[in-house]
């Protein structure tokens, strides 16, 4: 049987596989490049990995942010470019020397610059990120804590806003081309009021057909039934007098229908004309024609052009079925448009402005009166039983419009400097957050390398310790070995 070993050899033994373990450790530690970790460690090097791990993030959110910044920075400048030319174009229209085509040119630039700022305001997006489409911003993620502090709000630049209102601008006339509009048919209605009550003997006369009040007076109520009734052929008779002067079918020839209320007869013609009216932003009204007691014929239109709110500054003008007023160096109020329009229509004269398109004789062939008060013009048809026809009026407000594009472009300018200012300030608190982060990051990653990386000279030299014991092990084992075999040759 073998021989047991002694406590000697017991000892070597032990000391030759605890040598080869470190040897073992310490190789696979200058492998990996870090150190064998108790669990103390570990877990030290494991929290302060991720908070490292966590501020390397904050830095690509940081950066992202700021390409976000740098686009919509670069866009502002460009949009504030644009809105200077807009402003310079809107003060070279609103000068009085322009004339309407002019202006029209360069209301065309002034339009494709405003589409300009609204493409731009669009297009500055950064993966879905654009902070000129509102003020609302973006929020970026710059601690690692996961409370509300630490995130950092970016302001954003309304041009969606901006763009609409620059969009909206003019700096022509906004009445430049009226719209006509035709309606085939239209009948007039002839208003008869009759506002007095008659007496036995007198005679009250519509369009020719005579009433003569009999022995009991009729109200105004009874006398406008009276005509309604004996027109639309209800009744030919009345309690209240007689009828002469037209027959039933020749009134019937005039009017195709009669209605009445109180006191007031209601005439449809039986003619239809064309209903021709031009849509304006005038404050132009129309007003039916109206018959007095004892009207014998049929009753013009009556056309009413209202002026109160249409002074006009020096070149600019004002367009009444063709006839246009150009205002003078001293431009002119409604109550002065409205009497140079009937003083020109009536005599050929005025005196705030000139007249230019149609002829004056036109305008007579179309108007039989032209009559002003205050601000208010009157024109009546020359022909009875027309159409519905407002006259229709068109203010040329180029150099007005122009002068309030150039005011609300200064405000729009401030607009954009404001946010220009407020995207410098967000990207310059980004880089300082950054750099505080990053100066986090390198302390924390400082310290877990101190935790756990290894000082590869002195593992080297650690190394070579352990072999040179190993082979010290070795050799004493080997000698042991050797005089044991001889110990034990002797006892055979």
């Amino acid at each position: 049987m073998p021989m047991p070993l002694s406590g000697l050899a017991q000892t070597l033994s032990n000391s030759v596989a605890t040598v080869q373990s470190q040897i073992v450790d310490t190789q696979n530690q200058l492998a990996a490049g870090v150190k064998t970790l108790n669990p103390g460690q570990a877990g030290v090097v494991t929290r302060l990995s991720a908070q490292a791990s966590g501020y390397d993030q904050t830095l690509t959110n940081i950066g992202s942010a700021q390409s976000v910044i740098a686009v919509a920075q670069s866009s502002l400048t460009s949009i504030s470019q644009i809105l200077t030319q807009m402003q310079a174009l809107a003060n070279q229209a609103s000068s009085a020397s322009l004339s309407t085509n002019d202006r029209n040119s360069i209301q065309a630039t002034f339009s494709n610059l405003a589409n300009q700022v609204k493409t731009l305001g669009t297009s500055s997006s950064v993966n879905s990120n654009n902070l000129l489409n509102s003020a609302t911003g973006i929020t970026v993620t710059t601690g690692i804590g996961g409370a509300y502090s630490d995130n950092t709000s970016v302001s954003g630049v309304d041009i969606a806003t901006l763009a609409t209102t620059v969009g909206n601008l003019l700096v022509n006339s906004t009445y430049a081309t009226p719209t006509d509009v035709t309606t085939a048919n239209v009948k007039q209605t002839d208003t008869v009021t009759f506002a007095a009550t008659p007496t036995t003997g007198d005679t009250v006369t519509v369009s020719g057909l005579t009433f003569t009040v009999g022995a009991s007076a009729p109200s105004v109520t009874a006398l406008a039934t009276a005509f309604a009734n004996y027109i639309t052929g209800a009744s030919t008779t009345s309690t209240y007098g007689t009828f002469s002067g037209a027959s039933v079918a020749t009134m019937q020839a005039l009017y195709s229908g009669a209605t009445f209320a109180a006191g007031v007869l209601t005439l449809t013609d039986a003619v239809a004309g064309t209903q021709s009216y031009t849509v304006s932003s005038a404050t132009g009204s129309h007003v039916t024609a109206v018959a007095a007691v004892a009207a014998t014929a049929a009753v013009n239109q009556i056309d009413a052009v209202t002026f109160s709110s249409a002074t006009l500054s020096a070149g600019q003008t004002v367009s009444i079925d063709g006839l246009v007023f150009t205002a003078g160096n001293a431009g002119a109020t409604g109550t002065q448009i409205a009497t140079d329009y009937a003083s020109y229509i009536t005599s050929g004269t005025s005196v705030k402005g000139t007249f230019s398109g149609i002829t004056r004789a036109s305008m007579q062939a179309l108007y039989a009166t032209a009559t002003q008060a205050g601000a208010v013009l009157t024109l009546t048809k020359a022909a009875s039983l027309t159409g519905v026809q407002p006259a229709p009026v068109i203010i040329d407000a180029g150099a007005t419009n122009a002068a309030a594009a150039v005011a609300s472009l200064t405000t729009q300018l401030q607009t954009v400097s404001t946010g220009q200012s407020t995207l410098a300030a967000s990207a310059t608190g980004l880089t300082a957050q950054a750099s505080a982060n990053n100066a986090l990051k390198t302390g924390l990653t400082n310290t877990v390398n101190s935790i756990q990386n290894i000082d590869a000279t002195a593992m080297q030299a650690k190394l070579q310790q352990l072999n040179n014991q190993q082979s010290i092990d070795y050799y004493l084992v080997s000698q042991m070995n050797t005089e044991a075999a001889a110990i034990l040759s002797i006892f055979r």
